[in-house]
This record gives C-alpha cells, structure tokens and sequence, in this order.
C-alpha cells in the first residue's frame, strides 16, 4: 500500500511523521488537552522529583489533589442503592416491555446515552434482559458538582447461554469478559439535575482494579482534573493514551503510558483496520484517537494515585487522496466496501461511497495514574473499555 507523508496539528503544536496507510489528522475538540503538554508535564515532574530525590505521603497535599469533604459522601449508600435499582428495572423490565430503547436513554446521559441511541435496538433489548450480581457501591467524598458515584457488577451467566457465553471476546482488539466485571458510572449535573448513568465500561482481561483510599466514615476522597502530584494530571490522561493508540510503541508518550490492549493493543488493531474498514486500491485509510466534552472524574486509589474515567471518540477515515488533501475538485474513487454495522448508521439505500467513508466510535475508559514520586516509577495503565460504534457518515 502507498505511504503518504502528513502533518498533524494538536493545540498548539504541529509535527509531521511519515506514516503507512495514509495520513491521520486531529479533529480538536473543546477539552482536548494539548498531547504535547501533558506529556511534557509527565515527563518533567518525574523528572525533577528523580533529581531531587523527592518521596511521596500517603496523604495527598489539599491545595492540589483532592477536593472532597472527609466524611461527607456525594451520594449516601441508600440513595446510590435507589438510583441503582431504578435503573436496572427501567433498562431491564420496562425497556423490555415497551419494546425500544426510549425507558433506558431517559436514565443515560453522556457517552452511554449516545452509544446506546446508536445501538442496534434488537441487541440492546437483548442485553437489558441480563441480570446483575450483587452491586458494589463506590461512594466519593462530596464535591462540587458534576456529582458522581461509581458501581462494581458483573452481569449473571443464566441458563440462556452456554458456558462458551463467558469466554473472552474481542474488543477494539482487547479481550473482555462478556460477563466479567463492569464499573457504571452514575453522575448528577446539579443539585436539582437526576442521578443518570454515564458510562459502563468492562474490565480488561488481565487487568485489576486498584485498592481505593477511603476516609474514616468509609467514602473515597476524590482527585481534581488538574491535579499535579500523580504521573499526568487527570485531565490529560486521555491525551497520552490517545498518542499511543495514534502512533503505537514508538510514541514519545510511551514513556508515561504503559503498554497493553488498551493502548499498543488499540494501535494494533487499528493499523489491522478496525470495523472491517478497507481501503480501495489508491484511497487513503486512517484513524484517530480524540478527546470529547465529557467530563473526567477521578477517585484516589490506596497508593496515592487516581483511578480516572474519561471519554474519547475513535474516528476511522477510508477516503480518496483529494479528499485529504482538499483538492477542488475532489475525483471519485472505486466503490468503498461499507461493514454491515457501519451501514446501519448510514441514511436507508445509502449506495457505496466513492469519496469518503468515516467511523466514529465513542469509547468510555478507566485508568489508574500513579502518583509521581520516584520510588513507585509507575506508568498510567488503561484497564477498562465501554462503548463503540456511535455514527457513520459516507459520500
């Protein structure tokens, strides 16, 4: 296939690379963090506490890492337990009843509402139908708002399956359990705002959840986006993730973020043509990991890290060269060959483009960021994936 040399342009800075199968660009988006900063903020913290042969307590400073009230939950056991269980009985039985996914968007917000609108309804149906092992409940320390709490499930293998039902499947190239662990997110934009869920997403085969700190009456102190005492501020993990899924092992971020199936594994899977999206002889295949308008949160972890959750969208692109280049006019190229699950997010009798073809999955992750002293030498761990595929568009 034919290499083409390219620039992409982050926030403030601009690198050009030569790149196989074609040239990938970022789309910015309002709260994507310049890559080159947070890596540059990673790189240089542990830098100089290596120099300085700094050491690292328990206990993050206040001015910095956490802005919870010891003591004071966001949400009670008994409140989280009553938006927990209305959930599952609107996205289960009621969803079931009314045959269409209108009961479980109403409980979702963020990037689970907009995965689930874009699901096909038959598989959503059929998934609601699953039963839940008994919820573990995350309770953070109140802070200021948006609120959120977090829940640990796995869903029930029950007797409509067979044991092969529990195997690991694959995910964006990841190995996940179908009925392994899951952490949903539930947040609250406001005081008077519902508890919806924001996020599912399933424990990576292989990976762990952190030990979580807690405080005296139990609650686990929150970490600020912009904290500085951990190897990247929260609000930048998924900018260092993301330069490892667009440029794989070699990356510079690779020195913060920590390979595996959510991050070298992404890469690989993307460089193997993710959704089955090919490209024509001449035409030009490339992807992108982006940063959204989701909110992050985080939760400190026993170790004096931080277990963040955050939102990014996947963009996958089979175009022809003029395309790309923004030619006047663009030349038409041989017919795209358009996935199966692609053309259902396109218009009906949507023909085969001949231009450009593009992909959008919107993708839910948690990572754990290990704090910055020298003697942990840690490196950010992606362990959890949610979502997919969420819009298509052709010409």
């Amino acid at each position: 296939m034919a290499r083409h040399s390219g620039c992409r342009r982050r926030a403030t800075w601009v690198f050009c690379a030569f790149v196989a199968y074609g040239r990938r660009w970022a789309r910015l988006r309002s709260r994507r963090p310049a890559i080159g900063q947070a890596l540059g903020t990673a790189v240089a913290v542990i830098a100089a506490l290596t120099v300085a042969g700094c050491t690292y307590a328990a206990s993050a400073p206040a001015d910095t890492a956490s802005t919870g009230t010891p003591g004071r939950p966001a949400i009670t056991v008994a409140q989280a337990r009553q938006v927990w269980d209305r959930y599952v009985a609107v996205s289960g039985a009621e969803t079931v009843k009314a045959g269409s996914a209108v009961p479980v968007l109403s409980l979702e917000t963020g990037p689970q509402r907009a995965y689930d609108t874009a699901t096909d309804p038959a598989a959503l149906l059929a998934v609601r139908q699953e039963a839940y092992t008994a919820p573990v409940f995350y309770l953070p320390e109140r802070s200021g708002y948006p609120r959120f709490f977090v829940v640990a499930v796995s869903q029930k293998l029950t007797s409509d399956y067979s044991s092969g039902a529990s195997a690991p499947t694959s995910v964006d190239g990841a190995a996940v359990h179908a009925f392994g662990p899951e952490l949903m997110l539930f947040e609250q934009a406001s005081a008077t705002a519902p508890w919806l869920l924001g996020s599912i997403t399933s424990l990576a085969v292989g990976e762990k959840l952190p030990k979580l700190a807690t405080d005296d009456a139990g609650y686990i102190p929150t970490v600020t986006p912009s904290a500085g005492t951990l190897v990247s501020q929260p609000d930048e993990v998924g900018a260092l993730q993301a330069a490892v899924v667009d440029d794989g092992p070699a990356s510079t971020a690779s020195t913060a973020v920590a390979a595996g199936q959510l991050t070298t594994g992404l890469y690989q899977d993307a460089l193997s043509h993710a959704e089955g999206l090919t490209a024509p002889h001449g035409d030009v295949y490339q992807w992108e990991l982006e940063g959204t308008s989701y909110p992050e949160f985080a939760l400190r972890t026993a170790a004096g890290g931080a277990l963040v959750f955050y939102a990014m969208a996947l963009d996958i692109t089979v175009a022809v060269p003029g395309y790309i280049n923004k030619a006047d006019p663009v030349r038409s190229g041989p017919p795209i060959q358009v996935p199966v699950n692609v053309q259902r997010l396109l218009p009906p009798g949507q023909p085969a483009p001949l231009i450009d073809l593009q992909s959008e999955q919107l993708l839910s992750f948690a990572a754990v960021d290990p704090p910055s002293a020298p003697s942990t030498a840690g490196k950010i761990q992606v362990i959890t994936l949610g979502g997919g595929l969420a819009s298509a568009t052709a010409s």
